[in-house]
């Protein structure tokens, strides 16, 4: 009798799934949110197309989507039956690299994205100190590049040159106002020069 039950069970759990299958197909996907990232890139990642059961439409979708650094944020939504929608929320690029990538406000690398970067220019030698060189933008922006080297940082205005061994001096120095000049700012004194 047990026996019955469970064969009864499955085939009822069987035909569920297959009408699921052919019931409720997804017949629209809208992606919202989406500046750099196109849609046909982005479906393709989520495996999402018009056809598909929409009851086993899952997050599980997403996650080849989650690991594109220019995604902060991805969300699955399904408002009625047969309609999938994506909510984006892309980073946003701050700092152009001299390779071509840029920095977004959050520290991520975004592969390609110097031309959208509004920020200053970024020029180094070395391990990119991607907290100090956030941190400098915030601080001057006004400037036009910023540079470092295992010597130190450098903030480039319109107004002036300023030097410092560390970020965290000049980041200290932008509140009394920014370089006029060239400055060179150290934890014992600063020194200036037209």
């Amino acid at each position: 009798m047990g026996g019955m039950r469970l064969l009864l069970a499955s085939l009822f759990a069987a035909t569920l799934y297959v009408a699921s299958l052919v019931l409720f197909p997804v017949d629209k996907v809208v992606v919202e949110g989406n500046r750099h990232l196109q849609k046909e890139e982005i479906l393709a990642r989520t495996r999402l197309y018009a056809g598909e059961p929409w009851l086993w439409v899952g997050n599980g979708r997403l996650e080849a989507l989650r690991q594109d650094p220019w995604v902060a944020e991805a969300r699955l939504e399904k408002p009625r039956i047969g309609e999938v929608r994506l909510v984006l929320r892309e980073r946003e690029p701050l700092l152009p690299l001299a390779d071509g990538n840029a920095l977004a406000t959050d520290g991520t690398v975004l592969p390609g994205g110097a031309h959208l970067a509004k920020g200053p220019r970024v020029e180094g030698q070395g391990p990119l100190p991607v907290q100090d060189l956030l941190a400098l933008a915030r601080a001057y922006p006004e400037a036009t590049r910023l540079r470092y080297t295992p010597a130190g940082f450098w903030v480039e205005t319109p107004q002036g040159v300023a030097f410092a061994p560390e970020a965290q001096l000049l980041v200290e120095y932008a509140q009394a106002g920014g370089p006029k000049g060239r400055i060179y700012l150290y934890s014992w004194g600063v020194s200036e020069s037209p």
